[in-house]
């Protein structure tokens, strides 16, 4: 990206203009018509001459090309986006993210700050744990955009407040079969216990972790082990599950198979793939991958609907695969 002080327009009168229209050519494409000088008058309570002086400006420094097609109006021939955002005046994008602690939400972040290099629009990535506090600070307007499952990200845009999203597709934010069950050292699930004298043997399931910051987790936790069931729920943040399980502090909970230094095996820790219908179908429906916004300035907005999705996964891909480290 090239730095304003070889964007430098002038004199002083003109410069709130130029902010202006670069902001809102943001918003537009090549081949569509530019609005007049009388509507950006209007909309910018200005004189003809700051308008037309301010558009020179842009075309001089190459935010924009356009071409004068007679009565039928100008029209954009060439924009670029890096140059707009900064005569724009406008900060860097702001989005959070899960912790990068799976293979699939590493390579999303990894896939998202490409595109936004690609564009040459500054990203400052925020990673925090539970897609409620995620939401959260979209709605708060703390934040652009979050990542999110698309059943969370339902959940949230059910809430007050008019929220976008951009699918990834399926698979992007979980991989199949990578939601799981774990159990803690000793612990023979009584579903695959063997039986003895027609009853199955072996230490039944009593405690279960469940994360209330996480929309995910708590419904899937719910899914598979439901209320009514003689089970205490215990509070657990998503990320403490391996380690608490492992200590022995609960005996199940589900899990999303993470980048761990240490095999959950070495520990003595067992896992077992989801069982019941409800779970293994809500699991289906989770694992798309959701950029959820909310109220968001039109300019982000322009930005985040030129995001290139496949290249996303694209990148994504490579990391699932370790062709490429991630980079958060």
């Amino acid at each position: 990206m090239e730095s304003s002080e070889h964007m430098q327009i002038a004199p002083k009168k003109n410069f709130k203009a130029s902010q202006q229209i670069a902001a809102d050519l943001l918003g537009r494409d090549v081949g569509q018509r530019l609005p007049t000088t009388v509507r950006y008058q209007e909309l910018l309570e200005v004189g003809s001459g700051t308008v037309q002086k301010a558009l020179r400006d842009l075309e001089s420094v190459g935010a924009v090309r356009t071409r004068a097609q007679g009565h039928q109006g100008t029209y954009i021939l060439e924009l670029r986006v890096d140059k707009l955002w900064v005569l724009a005046g406008l900060g860097p994008v702001t989005g959070v993210m899960p912790l990068p602690n799976s293979a699939e939400w590493a390579g999303l972040a990894t896939g998202l700050r490409s595109e936004f290099e690609k564009l040459g629009i500054p990203l400052q990535a925020l990673y925090v744990h539970g897609s409620y506090n995620r939401a959260a600070l979209v709605a708060e307007g703390k934040a652009d955009f979050a990542l999110l499952s698309r059943e969370a990200a339902s959940h949230a845009a059910a809430q007050k407040g008019e929220w976008s999203t951009l699918d990834f597709g399926p698979w992007t934010y979980y991989s199949d079969d990578s939601l799981l069950v774990l159990l803690r050292p000793g612990m023979v699930d009584t579903d695959s216990s063997p039986l003895v004298g027609g009853e199955r043997k072996g230490p039944k399931i009593r405690t279960v972790g469940i994360d209330p910051e996480s929309y995910d987790h708590h419904q899937l936790t719910l899914a598979e082990f439901p209320e009514g069931a003689g089970l205490e729920y215990v509070h657990c943040a998503y990320p403490h599950v391996p380690a608490v399980v492992a200590r022995g502090e609960i005996d199940a909970a589900v899990w999303n198979r993470t980048m761990l230094a240490i095999p959950l095996e070495l520990v003595g820790v067992a896992v077992r793939p989801l069982r019941r219908t409800d779970s293994i179908a809500l699991s289906r429906s989770l694992n798309r991958a959701v950029l959820l916004s909310c109220g968001v300035r039109l300019e982000v907005a322009a930005i985040l609907g030129r995001i290139d999705r496949r290249s996303v996964t694209k990148v994504q891909g490579q990391v699932l695969t370790q062709e490429i480290l991630p980079m958060y």
